[in-house]
């Protein structure tokens, strides 16, 4: 199933399509909510991703991964933020963050601190992890 997503950044609107599947990946350990963004006519390109694990208490489901693509033409179109806010309403569940890795600071800066400032996410300094409120 195909869905529309809405975002806006720097007060320019933009709107992709939207799918994803659920599988089991052993790399993740576990469920997971495998996320393909495109604009419409960029079908055969690549897709901006976004993956979502399920976590074991069955509330949260934590950001794994959120690339642009290989040329980043979906670089800085607010799309981060949309999937998260989107997920979070979607499956009535808190999205949650994932530090530690190589783009953890490309994230920090760039995705939760700016959708914290904006009163959308709280950051839990004793887990190291910004979490949907």
């Amino acid at each position: 199933m195909t869905n529309i997503l809405y975002t806006s950044k720097n007060e320019k609107k933009y709107t992709f399509l939207c799918s994803f599947q659920k599988e089991y990946l052993k790399d993740h350990d576990g469920n997971v909510l495998i996320f393909e963004i495109w604009e419409e006519g960029k079908e055969e390109h690549d897709k901006f991703s976004f993956i979502l694990r399920e976590m074991e208490n069955g509330n949260d489901l934590k950001v794994v991964d959120l690339f642009p693509d290989s040329k980043k033409y979906y670089l800085g179109k607010g799309i981060s933020r949309a999937m998260i806010i989107h997920c979070k309403n979607l499956f009535v569940k808190r999205i949650i963050s994932e530090g530690g890795n190589n783009n953890w600071e490309a994230a920090r800066t760039k995705v939760w601190e700016r959708m914290k400032s904006n009163g959308e996410v709280a950051y839990c300094d004793s887990n190291d992890f910004y979490f949907t409120i």
